[in-house]
């Protein structure tokens, strides 16, 4: 293994980008839902989901 290959891990910086975006677009379904049906323990995932994906967006990468 070269050591370009360990230092990335298994995932690229486009795939990482992606599933942060799609966490992201879940947290925000899952808030919007809550406010329509007044489930507030949904709206707190759904602000959760949507922290984890802002902290694992593309701020966060690293050369």
């Amino acid at each position: 293994m070269t050591p370009e290959s360990r230092k990335g891990g298994w995932l690229s910086p486009r795939v990482k980008l992606l599933l942060a975006r799609i966490v992201v677009a879940v947290g925000i379904v899952l808030a919007v839902i809550a406010l329509v049906t007044a489930r507030w323990g949904f709206l707190f995932a759904g602000i959760i989901l949507v922290g984890l994906g802002a902290a694992m967006g593309p701020a966060r990468r690293r050369s």
